[in-house]
């Protein structure tokens, strides 16, 4: 399995246990680009859950360089 789908199904997983009223939950639902779902799960308190998307995302960009 790719890395991208590893994490799309790591996401999908996380968002079966967020409240549905969770900023989270809403920008996973939303599909918003990963930044926003970081900056909203940290707001929502899910800072380990941020910070692995952050770091997937650091890993992405430089795989593209």
């Amino acid at each position: 399995m790719q890395t991208k789908d590893y994490f799309e199904e790591a996401v999908a997983e996380f968002r079966k246990i967020l409240p549905a009223d969770t900023a989270t939950a809403q920008a996973i639902d939303r599909r918003e680009p990963w930044e926003q779902i970081a900056m909203r799960a940290v707001d929502d308190g899910y800072v380990e859950f941020a910070n692995e998307l952050g770091a997937f995302l650091e890993v992405c960009l430089r795989r593209s360089a």
